[in-house]
């Protein structure tokens, strides 16, 4: 049996924490550092406060400091519920580093129940309306529109560079250059959007938000919506967290949060923010999934380009083009 003090999440937590160092067995989430040595999430079961368990998160490092950024100075300063954040170690490699927050347990978010949706509605709105006055966006990324036209333009050069790729078959040649004249064509409409953004409020935005970034936690005082990834979180207009969560927020409740932070945004400007949100999570989707495209097994990243080729064709036929 190896033993659990060598393992490299243990080594980084005992920086920390050397008052419990060994756990009770430690629990491969993702990843396997011991093959990729990049990253991978483990869970340690028994090392923090009470016998609870640590989630081990080994990321590259600039990363882990936007991480760390967020859990240290900006979190804390908002009110809505977080996960506990115990801190962050650089690894000896150096170019990685480990995260440890506490771990949000199990209970997933069920986009299907009203009450989970009102519920991340709330917690969203919170975030957005409370950070949008503080003073951080100096120190992260920024999440406008010009970062989404970066993730188009990269989108649509990665394809036109792997279309000789020989796996792809004559149907997949041509769902690809579909896909780069039809993203040639929300480009040039890309102004539109540009021009809403301007008028919106700027905040802290996660930048991921889907079902396995979020948790529900259940407990005499009530239910508790946690998020955790917060590695694409940045500063701009809060459009794609909106369209996380596979567009299950409800937005009535959300807007009933933001609006005496923010009471220039009527419900329809939300109801925009959404499809903006849409079109800016379709170009980020889009760009991490070409770069596959360069690789000898095609198979699952063509089927998901056919799905955002559909979706693709219905952004462009949205009415909100024409408002």
């Amino acid at each position: 049996m190896p033993d659990l003090l060598e393992h490299p999440a243990v080594k980084a937590w005992s920086q920390l924490r050397p008052q419990r160092v060994r756990p009770d067995w430690i629990e491969r989430v993702k990843g396997r550092w011991e093959q990729t040595r990049k990253s991978a999430i483990y869970r340690l079961w028994g090392v923090g406060p009470g016998g609870s368990a640590v989630i081990a998160k080994r990321c590259r490092k600039p990363t882990g400091i936007l991480e760390q950024t967020i859990y240290e100075k900006v979190l804390p300063c908002l009110p809505v519920p977080a996960l506990d954040y115990y801190g962050f170690v650089e690894d000896w490699e150096g170019h990685f580093c480990w995260i440890f927050v506490e771990d949000a347990g199990e209970d997933d978010y069920a986009p299907e129940l009203e009450e989970h949706r009102a519920l991340a509605a709330r917690w969203v709105g919170g975030m957005h309306a409370s950070a949008s006055h503080l003073d951080v966006p100096a120190v992260l990324p920024a999440r406008g529109s010009v970062h989404y036209l970066t993730h188009l333009q990269g989108a649509c050069r990665t394809i036109t560079r792997n279309i000789a790729n020989p796996a792809l078959t004559a149907d997949d040649v041509e769902v690809l250059m579909t896909i780069v004249f039809q993203g040639e064509v929300l480009a040039s409409r890309w102004g539109q959007l540009e021009r809403f953004c301007d008028g919106m409020p700027q905040t802290l935005v996660h930048g991921d938000f889907k079902r396995h970034n979020v948790r529900i936690r259940t407990s005499e005082a009530g239910m508790r919506f946690l998020v955790f990834d917060w590695e694409f979180a940045g500063w701009g207009v809060p459009a794609e967290d909106l369209a996380g969560l596979q567009a299950t927020v409800d937005i009535a409740v959300y807007w009933s949060v933001v609006r005496d932070h923010w009471p220039h945004l009527d419900f329809e400007a939300v109801r925009r923010l959404f499809f903006v949100g849409k079109v800016f999570r379709w170009t980020a989707s889009v760009d991490w999934e070409t770069g596959k495209l360069a690789y000898e097994w095609v198979g699952k990243p063509m089927l998901r380009m056919r799905f955002y080729l559909s979706e693709l064709a219905a952004l462009l036929r949205a009415a909100e083009w024409d408002s």
